[in-house]
């Protein structure tokens, strides 16, 4: 009798926690509000296997294809480039992403992989796009280019790299631990809870404060709030719990060795990757890439320092800077 009342007890104790787990998440998804866009183009969305993925095209119909890609974090999305795609466009036509369980996107609820990513590039660009473009990735989502540029090469007239991992040039497994972060992450009430801890507006600034700027004064409360938002729409722990697990992770090492395009990697001089060492791993795999090294910003370089990367990204593509 004294078992039963102590298990009865522990039962109810453990649904009262769930209980009020359950609820902090609901008020934390319903607060979070609905995301909206802030680019300018034309909004569309492209119906894929698992989802429809949302993006913005804006440029002449004729222009040269121009693809970009973010990086993968809480709450990536295509706001990244807000600072380019208007000015890009004026010699682009510029095709602005959010990737399948990001921002505007479908969160189908799904283990997210590195094929899931370089099929849908691969899908849009030659589906959407038509022709081969000039593609820009950001972070981890240049691995999955480089995979797609390796396999279908006549899709894609140049790549601009942006901030890559040497660890994408590097064998990866993920182990038991990764598992059962993954398991836990992706629990309906427990792990939506540690995710939204873990996506915080607090969480959120410390990153970009971390690794994102060097110059604190660019991380506003309004892109604090639009990331958060962005993180907190339904499902949006899905492609977060694979991305956290290093489930994502892709050794690109064989394929970046035999790219025969033309290739650009940059990085911020102020990233915590030591530009020079980054820079010296990846042409050791393929020596004909360029590199360019911006000064005064990290991980977010296109958005530290608009200008200059705008104008390597129409150099390298062989436009006139205006």
């Amino acid at each position: 009798m004294a078992f039963t009342k102590k298990l009865f007890n522990t039962a109810l104790a453990v649904g009262s926690v769930l209980g009020a787990l359950a609820i902090y998440n609901k008020m934390t998804e319903t607060l979070a509000g609905e995301l909206d866009t802030v680019l300018t183009g034309e909004e569309r969305r492209y119906p894929w296997k698992y989802g429809d993925m949302f993006y913005e095209v804006k440029g002449a119909t004729d222009a040269k294809p121009l693809v970009l890609i973010h990086s993968f974090s809480p709450g990536a999305s295509s706001y990244e480039w807000r600072k380019n795609i208007d000015n890009l466009s004026q010699q682009f036509r510029v095709y602005a992403l959010d990737l399948l369980g990001f921002g505007l996107s479908d969160h189908p609820a799904i283990d997210y992989t590195p094929e899931t990513f370089t099929d849908l590039i691969h899908d849009f660009i030659r589906e959407a796009v038509g022709k081969p473009a000039v593609v820009v990735a950001h972070g981890l989502s240049c691995a999955y280019v480089i995979a797609c540029a390796y396999r279908r090469p006549e899709l894609f007239e140049r790549l601009v790299l942006v901030a890559p991992s040497p660890t994408i040039l590097q064998e990866t497994y993920p182990g038991p631990v990764n598992a059962a972060m993954n398991f836990v992450l992706r629990t309906p009430i427990v792990g939506q809870f540690i995710y939204n801890l873990l996506t915080s507006r607090q969480a959120i600034r410390n990153y970009y404060d971390e690794q994102g700027y060097h110059n604190p004064g660019l991380i506003t409360d309004e892109l604090v709030e639009y990331v958060y938002t962005s993180a907190h729409q339904p499902n949006s722990r899905f492609p977060i719990a694979d991305l956290f697990s290093n489930y994502l992770a892709f050794d690109v090492h064989e394929p970046f060795a035999r790219l025969q395009m033309p290739i650009i990697a940059v990085w911020g001089r102020e990233g915590m990757l030591t530009p020079t060492e980054a820079s010296a791993t990846f042409k050791q795999v393929n020596p004909n890439i360029d590199v360019r090294i911006l000064d005064k910003s990290r991980t977010d370089l296109q958005d530290e320092q608009v200008t200059p990367f705008n104008n390597l990204v129409r150099e390298f593509a062989g436009i006139p800077v205006k």
